[in-house]
């Protein structure tokens, strides 16, 4: 079993997938609802969406190694309950990276198409004197709806994640601090 400084390298680890994960779910819950930050903050979440699976992929591992050190009988069902709670946080977030890029790719679409319409010449009036109005790019309407869709399940994901890393959470410190803290 790896140590660091003769202390099991799980519950050292494990913090890191607390942070980051928790970190996405906000990062993540703004960028879809609040469109003006999406510029700001999303390169930050895009690599909280990259790291977050690894660092909870490293916790699984990691807590393997500690339960098959500290149970090598067979694991409880307290153990085998978080360990399941772990990997369903994981195979969330790794339903989320795709998820994820394909909302922020067409949300760099709109935000391209805003940006051409800004400098683009004002649209010429037809033969009935009348000048159109909105976006000279064709696929505004249906961007607006796929990434209203994507936007949901991205949001879905997101909240799940959260629910996941609550409940490994607090298995994890049920087993480690239960009935010793009053």
């Amino acid at each position: 079993m790896p140590t660091i400084l003769n202390l099991p390298l799980h519950p050292l680890v494990v913090h890191a997938p607390i942070i980051l994960v928790g970190l996405l779910v906000l990062g993540g819950v703004a960028y879809v609802l609040i469109p003006p930050l999406r510029q700001r903050i999303g390169w930050a979440v895009a690599a909280l969406v990259l790291v977050s699976p690894a660092s909870v992929f490293a916790g699984i591992m990691t807590g393997r190694q500690l339960a098959d050190y500290n149970e090598p009988n067979g694991w409880s069902a307290a153990v085998s309950q978080h360990h399941d709670y772990a990997f369903w946080l994981l195979w969330t977030l790794v339903a989320l990276v795709p998820v994820w890029f394909l909302f922020a790719g067409l949300d760099r679409g709109r935000r391209a198409a805003q940006a051409r319409d800004g400098e683009a010449p004002a649209a010429a009036a037809d033969e009935d004197g009348e000048t159109p109005a909105g976006s000279s790019d064709p696929a505004s309407g249906g961007r607006k709806v796929v990434m209203f869709i994507i936007g949901l399940v991205a949001l879905a994901l997101l909240l799940l994640a959260a629910w996941w890393l609550f409940k490994t959470g607090h298995a994890g410190a049920e087993m480690t601090w239960g009935g010793l803290v009053r």
